[in-house]
């Protein structure tokens, strides 16, 4: 009988998130986590399909996990979760017949009773409907030491033209209220002091439901003691408004950082996109940001290469890029997916332009970065610790409230909160002394 498991995580942190309620799950059923794939019974692979590069890694781990077949003395049964599993569970299951279980976006705490199933069946078993979703019964377990991601909103109802998220995870479902206060309770009382509010719209949360909406939820958890720094990803600027931005960034607790997704610099672009918003609407969010948060760091997501994009579109982006100068963007090129309404419009360059544009934003958008950095030399910062340095173990990685990655001299461990000033930059990671302790 399997009694040893060992989970691969590819994707967001959404997925990062689902990881944890199936380790959970796997040890309220009595199974031991293994570090290394060689000594696990079972392999769960749990997947992304938001770009086609994501699918192409787990093809190649999957072939991998063929080859250790024949290196170890007993055969892993291999479990497909996540959002290949919901997208191509035939498909996959036919090119890799020795996936034994596949779990799709509704059934991550489902899989360890599917792994027994098969073991008393040795019938494969797949789990890819959607008539039930359970937000993680787990609450105050989901802690990682002294930080921990809470799930306030499942799916997404946006259907932009270039996603295939809402057709894999599913419409908006909002975890109710009181839940969410519950377990962030729960979480403190473990010693938790940071968490992270996940949702692929958080701000939307709410909407579909009639509970509270996302202001009000973040005012609540403000409440709550123990916690001390509040986080969200990610944040839609259709649902931003300068009320909403007012209310959240009056929370002495919410970290001043927003990650606010732009994809296209071109308004024309955004339509195609289905985005919902133009670019003077982003401004605004913008500028009821840089009002209301001390500081702010924002970033944000970009796509070069969407069809039917022109030189000029391009150019738009970069202007924006300049104007805003983000501290830091997640930047990609279009991959087409499937169910995608992107997906059926005509293509009118090479992806080797695109390759080429995808270089260039990237290569501007590392200078500003660089330079944003450079702006924090000299100031104080309040910095949460959370690891010992990999180089050196008198130095301890460190976290802003504007989430920048921050070396310091310090005899303090993790979970621990401490004033320090910005003196240098190593790399992309800045360096600081320690003032005093909080």
């Amino acid at each position: 009988m399997a009694t040893t498991y060992f989970i691969e995580t590819y994707g967001c942190e959404m997925n990062k998130s689902d990881s944890i309620d199936i380790a959970l799950s796997f040890q309220t059923r009595g199974f031991e986590e293994v570090s290394c794939e060689d000594d696990a019974d079972v392999i769960v692979l749990n997947t992304c399909s938001v770009r086609g590069h994501a699918v192409e890694r787990v093809f190649g781990r999957l072939g991998y996990y063929r080859s250790l077949r024949t290196r170890r003395r007993g055969e892993p049964l291999i479990v497909l979760a996540g959002c290949m599993a919901q997208e191509q569970s035939d498909r996959i299951m036919e090119l890799f017949p020795e996936i034994k279980v596949v779990a799709g976006t509704y059934h991550y705490m489902h899989i360890p009773d599917a792994v027994r199933e098969y073991g008393r069946t040795r019938n494969p078993v797949v789990l890819t409907d959607r008539e039930q979703y359970d937000f993680s019964p787990f609450k105050g377990s989901r802690a990682e030491g002294h930080s921990a991601w809470v799930n306030i909103i499942m799916g997404c109802s946006n259907y932009c033209s270039y996603c295939i998220v809402p057709h894999l995870r599913g419409p908006e479902k909002s975890k109710p209220a009181g839940a969410v206060i519950d377990e962030v309770r729960q979480l403190a009382a473990r010693g938790v002091v940071e968490i992270t509010l996940l949702g692929q719209n958080v701000n939307a949360y709410g909407r579909e439901s009639g509970d509270i909406g996302f202001a009000d939820l973040l005012e609540r958890i403000n409440d709550i003691e123990g916690i001390q720094w509040i986080r969200f990803l990610t944040s839609h600027p259709r649902d931003f408004d300068h009320d909403i931005v007012r209310r959240i960034a009056g929370l002495e607790k919410v970290c001043n950082h927003v990650h606010l997704p732009l994809q296209s610099g071109s308004d024309r672009i955004l339509s195609l996109m289905n985005r919902q918003y133009t670019l003077d609407h982003y401004r605004s969010v913008l500028d009821s940001i840089r009002t209301h948060f001390s500081d702010a760091a924002i970033t944000t997501d970009l796509i070069v290469g969407f069809p039917t994009e022109s030189d000029e579109d391009f150019a738009m982006t970069l202007d924006v890029v300049r104007e805003v100068r983000y501290d830091d963007a997640f930047t990609y090129r279009y991959s087409s997916r499937p169910f995608t309404g992107a997906s059926e419009l005509a293509t009118t360059y090479d992806t080797a332009a695109a390759g080429r544009r995808l270089e260039e934003l990237i290569e501007l958008q590392r200078s500003i970065s660089h330079q944003r950095n450079e702006d924090e030399i000299g100031k104080r910062a309040t910095v949460l610790i959370e690891r010992e340095s990999k180089k050196n173990a008198s130095e301890m990685l460190c976290k802003t409230g504007k989430n920048k990655m921050v070396i310091v001299p310090t005899d303090l461990g993790p979970g621990r909160f401490i004033d320090v000033e910005i003196e240098s930059i190593a790399g992309n990671t800045l360096r600081a002394r320690e003032v005093r302790a909080v």
